[in-house]
Formats: structure tokens, sequence, C-alpha cells
């Protein structure tokens, strides 16, 4: 398809986004104030040197100035560490409130009798599985000391927000085991594995043979970036539902040590979140180096206690190499680049993981591979994905998410999860995390991108029709 006709086939699009986009405007007063703004600027006899700063004070006449501006920031800022501060405190006390079997029991409960009657949002796996006999089993079990996680520990995000597609988080490695009637069955429905009879789900650890992990664009004509990124959990510490806070500073001291003894391209710095300020926070988030706070089903389980402590992210010069501390598991670990280079950015990810190892003891499950907090992770916690611009299969709903079933692979948009495809950008990765070794998952998003760039020219090569 020449370049013309596929300016041709999107301009309508566009010219008519700008139209609508125009009519906002119009209705909201936008365009006649800024009209307004620029005409007391031309009939201003001494044109100011700021000409911003006079619309913008033309627009809002009671508008603080850059000096009441700066003062109000200022105050706000040390408004948000003044409400930090005390969010800690709250967390200390709370942690210092232990519930008795009783008043556990009557959470359980009323959070059973929520989840289960909720005839809208009844389609989680908690509510799948947590049935009368296995909360009645659990009612007073808990994981061994000190960490002594209940089941509520383990179920509070999902009985409180119905509408999670899973709806509980381990609190603890020994969750798994101790409450195994409700994870072990979440676990294999989750990942296709309700057929597999062994007791052995998981496959060790195993990264293949790199070199056969290639630059799937080499042209840089499709793919704008490749991520990948596993998760770990250190072993004999519990996950975020039960961690103190001086196991958050522990976890973050060890983490900080082995990622500061990193060499090569690996070298980097390591930075304390509560050391970055607010601003250049929002940047690096925006810029999808950096984690934050706020998702509601973490929230509720307990994953943002006593935040900004023990939180905080290492990285390389060329930010290539992330290690993000305590964000949701105690490490994840992430290998990226701004390409299609996905052998580089695996190889890479190898190299860090297995440095680490020499100083850091993960956990690890005889069933479930390498585990997480969320037991949808588990297993490889490989997450292997590419932004990638195929605007004709874009337009092809229906036969996009027939060859994303066919070859394993998770269709997100364009600014990830929950997010629509804009422009033909989408973030494609692997489906499956457990079961497989890493090499495996790799190896399959590689052929199925490499799938996907073939019918994207191909309907190029016919003129944009199938």
């Amino acid at each position: 398809m020449s370049i013309i006709r596929i300016v041709l086939l999107f301009f309508p699009q566009i010219e008519s986004k700008r139209v609508q986009y125009r009519k906002y405007l119009e209705r909201a007063g936008v365009i006649d104030a800024l009209s307004k703004a620029l005409i007391k600027l031309y009939e201003e006899q001494n044109k100011p040197d700021d000409a911003i700063r006079f619309v913008r004070k033309f627009m809002c006449e009671s508008c603080p100035d850059d000096d009441q501006f700066d003062m109000m920031k200022s105050d706000l800022e040390e408004a948000n560490k003044t409400i930090a501060r005390l969010e800690q405190e709250l967390e200390r006390l709370r942690s210092q409130i232990k519930k008795t079997p009783e008043e556990i029991a009557e959470l359980l409960e009323d959070g059973f009798k929520s989840l289960t009657e909720d005839e809208e949002f009844n389609n989680s796996l908690l509510r799948k599985y947590l049935t009368r006999e296995v909360l009645d089993e659990y009612m007073m079990t808990t994981t061994a000391p000190p960490t002594e996680a209940n089941l509520f520990d383990c179920i509070q995000s999902g009985t409180t927000h119905h509408d999670s597609s899973c709806g509980v988080y381990a609190a603890d490695a020994d969750s798994y085991d101790v409450f195994t009637k409700l994870f072990d069955p979440i676990i294999r429905d989750y990942h296709g594995q309700l057929e597999n009879e062994s007791d052995v789900l998981q496959k060790d650890n195993d990264w293949g043979n790199v070199d056969e992990i290639e630059n799937l664009d080499p042209e840089r004509k499709y793919i704008l970036s490749a991520r990948i990124r596993i998760a770990r959990n250190l072993d004999g510490y519990p996950f975020f539902p039960k961690l103190r806070e001086k196991q958050y500073i522990e976890i973050e001291e060890k983490v900080r040590g082995a990622a500061e003894a990193l060499d090569g391209e690996l070298t980097g710095a390591y930075y304390t979140m509560g050391d970055i300020e607010p601003d250049i926070q929002r940047e690096m988030v925006a810029r999808h180096i950096l984690f934050k706070r706020g998702d509601e089903f973490l929230t509720t389980a307990g994953c943002y206690r006593f935040w900004p402590t023990g939180r905080g992210i290492f990285h390389n010069p060329a930010e290539t190499f992330l290690i993000w501390v305590n964000e949701e598991d105690h490490l994840r670990i992430i290998s990226m680049a701004k390409c299609g280079d996905l052998g580089d950015v695996y190889n890479r990810l190898v190299t860090g993981v297995t440095e680490l190892e020499k100083s850091l003891k993960f956990a690890r499950h005889p069933r479930y591979g390498n585990i997480t907090a969320c037991p949808t992770n588990l297993g490889t916690t490989l997450r292997a994905s590419v932004h990638i611009r195929l605007p004709l299969l874009s337009m092809r709903e229906e036969k996009l998410k027939a060859m994303a079933e066919e070859l394993n692979l998770q269709i997100r948009g364009t600014g990830g999860e929950h997010t629509q495809i804009e422009d033909g950008v989408m973030d494609i990765s692997n489906r499956r995390r457990l079961g497989f070794t890493e090499f495996e998952l790799v190896k399959s998003l590689q052929e199925g991108i490499v799938a996907l760039i073939s019918a994207e020219e191909e309907i190029e090569a016919g003129g944009g029709d199938d």
C-alpha cells in the first residue's frame, strides 16, 4: 500500500476527531475566552515581554501570581509530607492491634455473605472457590509464627471488591499450603491447569539459549519498545499483607546492596522513594520507569502500608535495567529497550537475575515455582511485551483477537490494561505464566510477534484488503 493511500485511509478519522475536538472547545467556552484574551493583547499599547503571563492573568484576574503560586505549591508539599507522616503513624498503631479469633470470624462471615449475595459482580475466582465448607475449615486457621496470617488477610480485598477477577493475595509463602483448598483450584483455573493432575505445575527455571531470541524489527517499522519483567520475593519474609515496617526497610537494604554490586551495563544507582521529589516521581511514572500507589484492590489488601518506607528503584544510566523494590512483590526486575530487539532485552534480564541470585535467596514453591503475592503471577512470573504499531490489523478486530488466541498472546490498549488501542498502537504480551519455562514463553512471544507483523505486511501488500 502506498504512503498516500495509507494517509487517505486514515484522513477521515483524523479530520473527524479534529471537528469533534473543536466543537468541544466551543461548547466549553475555551475558544471564546482565548479569543478575548488575544484581542486584549492586540489592543495593548505597550506589548508585555511575557505574553503568556499576560494572557493567563487576563483569563483569571483572581488567580495567584507566580510568587503566590510558588508559596501555595510549597505549602501543599509540606501538607502532603505531614499527611504521609500521619498515615505512617496510623499504620504503626494499627499494626499493634491484634484482632481476636472472634473478630476475624465475624469479618470472614460478613465478607462471605457480601460476596455470595452480590448478583451483579459474581465472576471472581474467589467467589467460585470460597465455599461454605472451605470457609468453615479455615475460619480459625493461621500460618506459622511469627507471621500468623489468617484467611481474612488473604481475601479481604476480594470480599470488598467483588469485581476483582481473582480476589485473593497470599499473605506469605505458607498461605499457599495452609489454605491450599482455596489457592490451588484458583491457581489451576486461572493458569489453565485444571486437567493437570500432577503435583508439580511449574518446571525449574530455564533461560534456554538466549541467542535464539532476536531483534524482531531491525528497521524499526512496527515495534516501538520491548520489555520483560519478572517478580521475585525474598525467602523468609512475608508478602505485603503482613510485612512490618522494619521488614520493608530490611528488604530494601538487602536489595539495594545486591543491586549496587552489579557491574557492566547493569551498573547503576538506587533511589529510595522518599528522597525522590514529587514532580520527579510523576515524571518517572509517566515514562513507565517508576511505580505509584493507588490501585484500589491493592490498597484494600494492604499493599501501601507505611508508604513510602522501604520502596525505591534501581536503574542503570540508560534506563534499560530497573529493579522496583516493594511495589507489590519484593522485587520487580525489568529489562527494556526503545526498539524491537527482544534478544538484547532478554539477555540483559537473564544476566541481571543471575547476578542477583548470587547474593539474594528468592522464595520458591515445590509445586508452583517462583511465588508471588498474587497467584495470577506465580510460576515463571515472567511478562514479556512489545509496544507495537499495527494500524491495518488493529482495524480488523476479530482477526486480531483470533490470532492472539491461537498464539497465546494477550492484547492491551495503547496505555496498558483497560485502555483502548489508539492509532494502531497496542501492548502485546505472553498470556501464560505457569507450566512453561522462561525461554519457552519469550520464544512464543517472538513467534507470535513475527506472525502478527507478517499479517500486517500481507494486508499492506493487498492494498489494505484481506
